[in-house]
């Protein structure tokens, strides 16, 4: 089917017909074109500007949410992705020759121009993906321009090159905008870069199954330097209206044929809390928020190497290979989940990095510590790192997330909620009374679970991700009525989901929108402007889940 011309696709959005009104239901739902409709008019208006009245397609990508599963995508964890209605949307027109144009409708961003002939002329460009974007040349000129948005769109286009290096890439001019709020946790960049890799796809006339759709975006990322997994792409490219996914990522490459698709009940809010807080590590706080996560990506091969010494059997440890195969059922071979806790008793809560790479066999040891450590300083480096309360967070949250749909479609929507909120707790800073908070994981704590059991979801563990003023808006929602609430994302800033049923949900939007404007909030956040009355209204969302991402495609 052609594309339409631009000024047919303003005509159309300005009095919607009836071909794209069953259009805006398919993908948004009903009554939501007038919430959908102005971002769409204003890149169209935008486009009619900057490039005229010529054939143009449109592209979208919804936002995501994770219900159950944090801090577990990139070790294979169970997660509970769901999509979010803002989006990121792009519409673009084919370039003559190969060169590419973008401009976007926040004019705080500048322009985007490059031809694709120039950068793949170097030699470089025909190494493995990995090999190139790491290779200093290329990482010191993405670094000159460190969170410009420009590299997400060099790293979609260059990353279909590359995986069709046969086919000589058109160019494309295009206008990008959206409504998802930057730095909030809800995969803006990931929502952009799969919208651009569907435009670089359909500009040429090729095509990725969703595997590899979902690797494409997250290798643009990955060039432009984030270390994402793949859940927030799977989020986009799989998710539908009135559903979340439950699934297990494999950390190398997605498996998405196993996800199983589960209906959100209508009686039931997801609440989308905007913090207003973005991450902004450095120093002593970045170093120690990555200290986490540099023993979280070497704590499953110690725990298998401590599993060995203990005598598990050879099969059920070759099974650890990933968070989500951690379950009763596979642990059953070696006396089930309280022999296991026997095991992790062995693992020291923390170790110093010397002894560590004496006590076990890591030979991935200096490539995590420098993925994970190149951006701090040397003199603020750790000496020491946590190893038993990440891991033992890991564990039980995967097994949250993997109960978490068992309880939704139950009905025990209780259980759903105390799930949420103790794998909040594992990221805990303060405790309602506003002391300090950190799981015990020590030998009597692990005794204690043993003891009662084993119900290890029921176990927060201890990665620590969220911060003062997180945890007070996690308070506000559960005071007002949450039957549950937890951080969504990284942490550390970003938005914050509550679990509520539908008659309860105004009631707990504003106890949280309370907090927000309180001074207690403003102390906590370190905000040195309060927000605005707009700003207020706006921060607390009903999560609608939408369509997948894909093309806007209407009949002539």
């Amino acid at each position: 089917m052609a594309p339409l011309a631009a000024k047919e696709w303003a005509a159309r959005l300005t009095k919607p017909d009836q071909a794209l009104r069953r259009v805006f239901e398919r993908t948004y739902g009903r009554d939501a074109m007038p919430d959908r409709l102005p971002l769409l008019q204003r890149i169209v208006s935008r486009f009619l500007e900057r490039f005229g009245d010529c054939p143009m397609r449109i592209f979208r990508a919804p936002g995501r949410i994770n219900l159950r599963g944090m801090h577990v995508d990139t070790h294979g964890g169970y997660l509970n992705l769901m999509t979010h209605q803002r989006e990121v949307v792009v519409a673009v027109t084919a370039a003559p020759d190969d060169a590419i144009s973008f401009t976007n409708i926040d004019p705080v961003l500048d322009d985007v121009s490059f031809r694709i002939s120039e950068e793949t002329s170097d030699v470089l460009f025909h190494l493995p993906w990995l090999q190139y974007i790491m290779h200093p040349h290329i990482r010191e000129a993405v670094e000159a321009k460190r969170g410009h948005w420009g590299n997400y769109i060099k790293g979609c286009t260059l990353v279909v090159q590359h995986r069709f290096p046969s086919v000589r890439m058109k160019g494309m001019s295009g206008v990008v905008g959206g409504d998802l709020p930057r730095g909030a946790a809800l995969s803006s960049s990931a929502a952009l870069c799969v919208a651009v890799t569907q435009a670089t796809l359909g500009v040429n006339g090729l095509t990725l199954c969703n595997d590899d759709l979902i690797t494409a975006a997250r290798d643009a990322e990955w060039f432009a330097g984030s270390r994402c997994g793949l859940s927030d792409q799977a989020a986009i490219v799989l998710g539908d209206r009135g559903e979340f996914i439950n699934i297990a990522l494999s950390p190398a490459k997605p498996e998405t044929g196993s996800a199983r698709r589960v209906s959100f009940p209508e009686t039931l809010r997801i609440l989308v809390i905007n913090s207003y807080i973005e991450r902004s590590l450095s120093g002593a706080a970045l170093a120690d928020y990555t200290r986490n996560r540099f023993a979280y990506s070497l704590a499953m091969e110690i725990l298998r190497q401590e599993m060995r010494i203990e005598g598990t059997p050879p099969a059920v440890v070759a099974k650890m290979d990933r968070l989500s195969n951690i379950t009763p059922e596979v642990l059953t071979p070696m006396g089930g989940i309280r022999a296991f806790l026997a095991v992790i008793k062995r693992i020291p809560e923390s170790m110093g990095l010397a002894e560590l790479r004496s006590r076990y066999d890591l030979p991935e040891f200096n490539d995590v510590y420098q993925r994970c450590f190149s951006s701090v300083a040397e003199h603020e480096r750790p000496t020491h790192v946590a190893l038993r309360g990440p891991l033992l967070f890991g564990i039980a949250e995967s097994e949250r997330a993997r109960l978490f749909p068992e309880a939704i479609e139950a009905g025990d929507l209780d259980r759903a909620g105390r799930l949420m909120s103790v794998g909040h707790d594992g990221d805990r800073r303060l405790r309602q009374d506003g002391s300090p908070m950190r799981c015990p994981v020590d030998d009597a704590a692990l005794d204690r679970l043993i003891a009662t059991g084993g119900h290890i979801e029921l176990f927060p563990g201890a990665y620590g991700a969220s911060t003062p003023a997180l945890d007070a808006l996690v308070d506000a929602a559960l005071e007002g009525g949450a039957l549950g609430a937890s951080l969504t994302g990284a942490g550390m800033a970003g938005a914050l989901l509550a679990l509520c049923r539908a008659e309860d949900a105004e009631r707990v939007s504003e106890h949280v929108r309370a907090r927000l404007v309180s001074s207690e909030y403003q102390v906590l956040s370190g905000r040195a402007v309060r927000l605005s009355a707009c700003d207020i209204a706006e921060a607390v969302v009903s999560n609608t889940s939408v369509g997948a991402a894909g093309e806007i495609c209407v009949d002539l």
